[in-house]
């Protein structure tokens, strides 16, 4: 590595998630809204808190906090952000943000992000995003693996204002609800692959989005590919809100859940995932979710409880 890429890695690294947080929000409303709620999402799945866990103490981090699942962004650098519209754009954005590694840093990070967005010749709105997600990703894993070529990107040509419009439109009522005039039997598309057609569930008025899920025709194929998945695509262990594995990010249709409670915000806390004290969060705990409407969710690699960096239990 050079002196200065040396010098721009170890200007990302003085970021925590307090300040990406601040370049989050001021980002945010020049995104594009097809990435809007994926920008927030993304930063929630991939903490800094959590790269810095696993730099100082790897076996501490994963014994104290129950690490579980793919928890280290550097095994997935070029597929962690495919829930995001600029996932397409990756090799692009990939490339625009490596020519700053032959400067030394002078500028603020927010600037860096939109200069590059610049550069990759996009619509800023679908690039910024992306960019972002690709500066966190430098500072978390470093030039070299960075640098690696992404493998070809398979997405569907959906424009981003068809994918707005459709996560917009009104959930299709049946002859039988409209004519009952009644929610109790409606039910809802729950989707968690915006690019798969088929992935999705159907969730009854009132129904947690873990139960709903658990009753996929298919819900015990999904533990072939990921262990924590016992029935269905949403890993779960307590269902009561304990453990947080259920934890997912809210695409879309935020406002289409049941509004967080106390009880949600306590244990989200308690296990350290990010809260935004909003009504309706991006980061939901699956099992505390109850279907509203139509949804689009993503379910993070891994799971665990963060807060036991800080306050190590208790061990007999």
């Amino acid at each position: 590595m050079s002196d200065t890429a040396s010098q721009f890695i170890e200007f990302l690294r003085r970021h925590d998630d307090e300040a990406w947080a601040a370049v989050v929000a001021s980002l945010l409303p020049d995104v594009h809204p097809v990435d809007q709620n994926a920008l927030r999402v993304w930063f929630a799945f991939y903490p800094v808190k959590l790269f810095r866990m696993l730099t100082e103490d790897e076996a501490r981090a994963r014994q104290d906090c129950l690490l579980s699942g793919r928890y280290r962004l550097a095994d997935h650098i070029h597929t962690s952000h495919w829930f995001f519209y600029g996932h397409r754009f990756w090799p692009k954005v990939q490339k625009a943000v490596l020519t700053d590694l032959r400067t030394p840093p002078r500028t603020t990070l927010e600037n860096y992000i939109r200069q590059a967005a610049r550069r990759t010749g996009l619509d800023p709105g679908l690039a910024l995003g992306i960019t972002a997600v690709a500066y966190a990703t430098l500072q978390q894993v470093g030039e070299e693996a960075f640098s690696t070529p992404p493998p070809p990107m398979d997405v569907p040509p959906l424009e981003p204002e068809l994918i707005v419009a459709e996560r917009r439109r009104p959930e299709p009522r049946t002859l039988w609800d409209m004519l009952l005039r009644s929610e109790i039997n409606q039910t809802y598309t729950i989707r968690f692959d915006e690019q798969n057609p088929a992935a999705k569930f159907q969730a009854i008025s009132g129904q947690p989005l873990t139960m709903a899920a658990g009753q996929m025709p298919n819900a015990a194929s999904f533990k072939e590919k990921d262990p924590r998945c016992v029935a269905g695509p949403i890993p779960t262990e307590c269902q009561t809100g304990a453990c947080g594995t259920c934890w997912i990010g809210v695409l879309s249709g935020a406002e289409n859940l049941s509004a967080i409670t106390p009880f949600e915000v306590t244990r989200l806390k308690k296990i350290g995932y990010p809260y935004d004290g909003t009504a309706h969060p991006v980061i939901r705990l699956a099992c505390k979710t109850v279907c509203e409407g139509k949804a689009s969710i993503v379910i993070p690699p891994w799971n665990g409880v963060l807060a036991n960096w800080d306050h190590p239990p208790i061990r007999g």
